[in-house]
């Protein structure tokens, strides 16, 4: 499995905290899924992280990494529900957003109306000279041709 650098990086930040993790909370993590951090994680990368891990300057990564750990393994089954829930409603915001966004419809009425703007011009009147401005210009053509 490869797994992107920003991943290895996190899975190491995530294998620090489990060092500093009480025993009781670290119990509730299966054994499985810590091999899958400490297996991934990146070895060249070294950081100290010391509690409070507030202050620490940790990887979105690993902060999201951290929120599923306390979702699916920490967390009680009501506060699991809740936090399920709240995840299903940022979801679905998220969809009515881009969906708002990217709405067939208004991208097709986008273009029509670009291209109604775009093929909006002015009519031009031409007005054809009169019997005896075409005459004046054919003399001043001929007299141009001879050079008289």
């Amino acid at each position: 499995m490869k797994v992107d650098i920003e991943y290895q990086r996190a899975f190491t930040e995530v294998d620090e905290i489990f060092k500093l993790m009480p025993i009781d909370l670290l119990s509730k993590i299966p054994p499985k899924f810590r091999q899958i951090i400490t297996d991934n994680k990146d070895k060249d990368y070294r950081i100290k992280i010391e509690e409070p891990l507030e202050e620490k300057n940790l990887k979105k990564e690993t902060v999201v990494i951290l929120g599923l750990i306390y979702r699916d393994f920490i967390a009680s089954p009501e506060e699991r529900k809740q936090l399920q829930l709240k995840e299903a409603e940022d979801l679905k915001k998220i969809e009515e957003e881009m969906q708002k966004q990217y709405d067939i419809n208004q991208v097709f009425d986008k273009r029509k109306n670009q291209q109604v703007e775009q093929n909006e011009t002015e009519l031009i009147v031409y007005k054809e000279p009169s019997f005896i401005k075409r005459f004046f210009n054919l003399i001043k053509g001929i007299f141009k041709k001879n050079k008289f």
